[in-house]
């Protein structure tokens, strides 16, 4: 029966991200899974590279590029918030298991 109300409400499985700090993650409806796709499309850095690093500008294959790592983890806490059923507050966000949320979006697709 629990499982039946869980897929009805579009709750899939939990995950702990803390001590304390248990989400359910999103059944990834069509349309759901594009907007994941979309936000994520010219991430190429995990998001525990991300963390915490500032704006870099370097030659990368004989070309000059500048990577934004705080937009890059900002991209990540947006899809976060949007595969976790009740979101992500930035109390959970800061607390959060950084292994566990570096697999959730391949979990999530």
């Amino acid at each position: 029966m629990d499982t039946q109300i869980d897929q009805t409400l579009n709750i899939g499985n939990e995950i702990k991200l803390a001590e304390g700090i248990v989400k359910n993650i999103k059944i990834g409806s069509i349309g759901l899974i594009r907007k994941v796709r979309q936000l994520m499309k010219d991430e190429q850095y995990s998001f525990s590279y991300s963390i915490g690093r500032d704006t870099w500008t370097g030659e990368v294959n004989g070309e000059e590029k500048t990577i934004d790592f705080p937009a890059v983890e900002a991209a990540y806490r947006e899809a976060f918030s949007l595969v976790l059923v009740d979101g992500l507050t930035d109390e959970e966000y800061e607390q959060s298991n950084v292994e566990v949320l570096d697999t959730l979006l391949d979990r999530f697709l």
